[in-house]
């Protein structure tokens, strides 16, 4: 089929409704770029210049895909922010599907260079400093500035357990909230006015 000439909001549509496509027919693991291509007729050249990496082409569909951002919770408690936030993480894993969500966390982990894996850290830390914030303001953890990893753990441990485990279970989510996150953040945040 030749290929048709599209540009901007028109082509990235086409793409993305082909990798949908090539994902619900092949899974992630069968989704090549020549799929898509033909599937989005238009070139695999048109692809690989927008992303190198099959990897970043289906997170950019996901992306795409995705309505709403999500948002740190606020329940009025660190510990209850951090694991309702941990619990819509892993609704929209498993709203991806199962297979699909461990195909792109495991090839994120595989390919650090391709910036995906550094895009779900960064967003982890960014729904963790809004849920730190709001702890400090509530007088439950102490000024001192956490770095970047301690901020990040919380999301970094659920998708461990998602990648080795292959699940990501209501009590593992607490367990990583209440016996290692709160815990470290209270020791290096410094003193709080009142308990997590």
């Amino acid at each position: 089929m030749a290929a048709t000439r599209r540009r901007g909001t028109e082509l990235d549509d086409a793409i993305y409704r082909a990798v949908f496509g090539e994902l619900t027919e092949h899974g992630y693991s069968g989704l090549t770029f020549e799929g898509v291509a033909r599937r989005a007729q238009t070139s695999k050249p048109v692809l690989y210049r927008r992303w190198p990496h099959r990897l970043d082409m289906v997170v950019a569909a996901l992306t795409s895909a995705s309505d709403d951002v999500i948002q740190a919770a606020d329940t009025g408690s660190l510990a209850g922010d951090v694991e309702a936030t941990l619990h819509l993480v892993l609704d929209r894993l498993e709203s991806m599907g199962r297979s699909i969500a461990l195909g792109v966390l495991s090839d994120a982990a595989a390919a650090p260079g391709t910036g995906t894996l550094r895009i779900l850290q960064t967003k982890g830390v960014a729904l963790s400093d809004a849920i730190l914030h709001r702890a400090r303001e509530r007088g439950e953890i102490g000024p001192a500035l956490l770095p970047e990893r301690v901020r990040s753990l919380p999301f970094d441990m659920a998708r461990y357990e998602f990648l080795v485990n292959g699940d990501l279970t209501a009590d593992a989510i607490h367990d990583i909230v209440a016996t290692v996150f709160c815990p470290l953040v209270t020791l290096m945040a410094g003193a709080a006015d009142q308990p997590i």
